[in-house]
């Protein structure tokens, strides 16, 4: 019984969701102010509507070019112009079907995706809305190999889609009141072009429907970092929210990768000029100077004396440093910042979880060692018992 209320929990979960979605709508090319720019298949073929009403199916070498002309978006080809529209929709005829986008205004490199396209213009005219609707899959796909790079193992590319699915179900329809789900920026997650890595596909597919939940079936905060620097930190440390699968834990599989160790050196004057902005009390004038600071037995959370408790998260973003994870010391007119790791430290650690996947670990078991007491739910199986 208690099985069953289980499973209808986590079916009312997901439905809310709207998990049974097969497809992705994004906002492509979004931090580029495009004004013009060129489209052509690349695989396939595609039907072109404008403001609705079918132009003509074109074959796959087809090439158009979309370029703002006041309120509306004037479309050509090498042959003919096609007129003057406020909505364009590249349509693919194939479920295969991919395409390339070069923008001209300004110029920039070739960028592939799946799928369909819809082209519109922002509120103000003064740039392309392009809007990618693409298989949910291949859209997971395109981020962990923009996230997660190329020449990986397959076991890890595997748990990277798992974490990606997540994030992705969790804040699906962030943007619906713009016009699309999410955006392919760092704001929601990185998607810089559809995926050409073949283990990065088969690590998709083989996953295919794989999300994590909390011991609430809640979707998981699905956070990762590039090189933890030997132990990551707790969710509470970083964003002062506390969860129950996010916690610090000691990390040696990362420790002798490319991001493990780093340095930075700033001027004495200027390290003391911060500490007394940074007072708690404005009568205090003789600020100590702090030049000795480690963090050999674990990670602290802040940077404190009598007179000031700073967060070693706004040292970090003040003073631009890769992590949290530091040491300080002077060096004669200098003080020097001798770093461990990059990136906030909460979650999945991935130059960590790269070694043990090299290592031979299971994806199964990289994931339970970053993120406790979580399960892995096949979400294409609750449509059965949904049906029940």
């Amino acid at each position: 019984m208690k099985r069953f209320f289980l499973i209808l929990n986590l079916l009312l979960f997901f439905f809310v969701f709207s998990l049974n979605a097969n497809t992705v709508n994004v906002r492509i090319l979004t931090a580029k102010v495009i004004r013009s720019f060129i489209f052509s298949p690349l695989t396939g073929s595609y039907s072109v509507y404008g403001d609705g009403i079918p132009l003509a199916d074109f074959d796959p070498t087809g090439i158009f070019q979309m370029t703002i002309e006041g309120n509306v978006i004037r479309l050509k080809t090498f042959e003919k112009d096609l007129g003057a529209f406020y909505n364009i929709k590249m349509v693919a005829k194939e479920s295969d079907a991919s395409f390339k986008i070069k923008s001209l205004i300004p110029q920039s490199k070739v960028r592939t995706y799946d799928g369909n396209i819809e082209i519109l213009l922002t509120a103000d005219n003064s740039q392309f809305l392009l809007l990618n609707s693409v298989d949910l899959e291949n859209y997971i796909a395109g981020v962990v190999e923009s996230e997660g790079g190329r020449g990986g193992n397959l076991e890890y590319y595997k748990i990277q889609a798992i974490l990606c699915r997540t994030y992705l179900l969790a804040h699906l329809n962030r943007h619906i009141q713009e016009g699309f789900e999410v955006c392919d920026d760092v704001h929601c997650q990185a998607y810089a072009s559809k995926a050409t890595e073949e283990d990065i596909l088969k690590a998709v597919f083989a996953t295919k429907g794989l999300v994590v939940v909390d011991n609430n079936l809640n979707l998981i905060t699905a956070a990762f970092h590039s090189n933890c620097g030997g132990e990551t930190c707790n969710s509470e440390d970083v964003w002062a929210i506390s969860t129950s699968y996010l916690k610090s834990i000691k990390d040696t599989f990362c420790t002798s990768q490319s991001q493990a160790y780093w340095q930075r050196v700033i001027l004495l004057e200027d390290w003391k000029a911060y500490l007394q902005l940074k007072r708690t009390s404005s009568k205090d004038k003789n600020t100590t100077i702090i030049t000795s600071f480690n963090q050999t037995a674990g990670r602290a959370t802040y940077l404190q004396d009598k007179n000031f408790k700073i967060p070693l998260k706004n040292i970090r973003s003040d003073f631009q440093l890769k992590s949290t994870f530091f040491s300080i010391e002077q060096i004669g007119d200098s003080v020097k910042f001798k770093g461990r790791g990059y990136g906030h430290g909460v979650g999945l650690c991935q130059e960590g979880a790269m070694e043990m996947a090299r290592l031979k670990y299971s994806y199964e078991y990289i994931l339970h060692y970053y993120y406790k007491d979580v399960s892995l739910v096949d979400v294409s199986a609750l449509s059965y018992f949904k049906q029940e």
